[in-house]
Parts: structure tokens; sequence; C-alpha cells
């Protein structure tokens, strides 16, 4: 199903990715009391594997994560399903490594700690079909 077929009762998917497990639970916690349907990755192959299984609306994911970095998980995201819009999160104010996938088509990025009202608008944004004008 592409995001133009998406109705308006369908909930918004969510896969975050980062391999601190408490900020995955928390973060996961958040967006399904808000009413989305949220998926958990703990590292770049693991995030890889399921969006070969499935599209999402949106991703969340660390740079910094053990086997895949966030970085590399992008680049085969983008193989896989190019229109996939994907949130880059750190903690560390300049990251050469964000500097690498903004000029690849990274759809933001966001420091940690995460400001939840920017996560939401990124989300809800997100869950609206592209439309080319």
């Amino acid at each position: 199903m592409t995001k133009q077929e998406k109705t308006i009762n369908e909930k918004i998917s969510v896969l975050v990715a980062d391999d601190n497990i408490d900020f995955c639970t928390t973060m996961s916690f958040t967006l399904r009391h808000k009413g989305y349907d949220v998926a958990t990755a703990a590292d770049g192959q693991e995030t890889v594997e399921m969006v070969k299984k499935q599209p999402f609306d949106i991703i969340f994911m660390d740079v910094r994560m053990p086997v895949m970095n966030g970085v590399e998980a992008f680049r085969e995201i983008k193989k896989i399903r190019p229109e996939s819009r994907v949130v880059m999160m750190t903690a560390y104010v300049f990251e050469d490594l964000i500097g690498e996938v903004l000029k690849e088509g990274i759809y933001g990025v966001m420091f940690k700690p995460l400001d939840m009202k920017k996560v939401m608008v990124a989300v809800e944004e997100a869950g609206r079909p592209f439309v080319s004008k």
C-alpha cells in the first residue's frame, strides 16, 4: 500500500532504531500512547531487515549503533525503499556522519534528548501523502 492509498483510519507506522533499549521502550510507549503503530530495532542490520518486510511511514534511527551504523543502514534502506522517510538521531552536536547523509536525501536530523513535540510533528507530516506540485 502506498502513502497515497493510506486511509484516514489507518495508523501511521513508525520504526524506532536505537541500541539503547530504554530509549526505544520510552519512545515506543509515547508514540503508541498517541495512537501510532510502532516497531523497534536494536541495530542497523535489524532495521534494514524490518524495512525489507514492510514499509514504515517514518523511521527514527540513531547514528551510532552496533553491527551496522545508522548511515550505512540509511543507505541500504534507500536502495530497498527509496521513498522512506528517515530521521537520524544523535547525541553529538556535530556528527561527521550526519553531514554525509544530508546530501543523500535524509528526511531530518534530531538531537538527543529529543523534543517530543518535534517528533510528533515529524510523525504527522510523514503520515500525510506526498503531493508533487
